[in-house]
């Protein structure tokens, strides 16, 4: 296995954790605080363009009192938060992070900039990483 290939392989089980840690949020009822870190350039980014030109190259959200309807999806997730009073949708591609931090069980993930590559074709399962082995 290449460099890239394992950096790829572990952006993978990374972005598995955060979506496990999604799929909680949606489920459980507890507070969170969870911090989100994204390229708002990234490929399939959907978010209001006035954010857009306000964060031209990166956004952090947190999801801690008020975000609604969040759904977590196989490559990516939605949410929507308030901005000035006002409730927008963002759709937000695991691939498009480049920080995840919860605050409540003090875990970081990083994701090196310039070596995602934005497709989803490139999301490997753990099990097919087990079954290569």
């Amino acid at each position: 296995m290449s460099i890239d290939g394992y950096r790829q392989s572990l952006n993978s089980i990374k972005f598995q954790i955060i979506k496990k840690a999604l799929v909680a949020l949606s489920i459980y009822n507890f507070t969170p605080h969870l911090e989100i870190l994204f390229f708002t350039g990234s490929k399939n980014v959907v978010m209001p363009d006035y954010l857009k030109k306000l964060y031209p190259n990166q956004m952090l959200i947190v999801l801690q009192h008020q975000f609604y309807n969040l759904k977590v999806f196989e490559d990516k997730f939605s949410v929507n938060l308030s901005f000035n009073g006002k409730q927008e949708q963002m759709v937000i591609p695991f691939a498009a992070i480049s920080k995840f931090y919860d605050k409540i069980s003090e875990d970081i993930l990083n994701f090196a900039s310039g070596k995602l590559n934005n497709s989803s074709d490139n999301i490997i399962s753990i099990d097919k990483l087990r079954s290569d082995q």
